[in-house]
């Protein structure tokens, strides 16, 4: 767990240190969703690197799926012949 706290944070610190120059230069939307998408990563991560039992996105995007996604199927199930 430590090793792969170390990368983390090595990786991290290197991904920030090449975005944050090109960023000072951009508007606040490309700010916004690169915080964002950062966010995202950083969760992954730590779920990766403690080994915690937390949700993953595709947890989220199942729950919110799934009902439509059921209903469409059942709505193009052919009767047997």
């Amino acid at each position: 767990m430590v090793i792969k706290l170390i990368v983390m944070i090595v990786v991290y610190a290197v991904i920030l240190g090449y975005d944050i120059p090109k960023l000072k230069e951009k508007e606040g939307k490309t700010i916004g969703v690169y915080t964002g998408l950062m966010f995202v990563a950083l969760y992954q991560s730590l779920i990766f690197v403690f080994d915690l039992d937390w949700p993953f996105l595709h947890t989220a995007v199942d729950a919110l799926f799934r009902e439509p996604a059921r209903h469409i199927v059942e709505f193009l199930e052919a009767p047997p012949s």
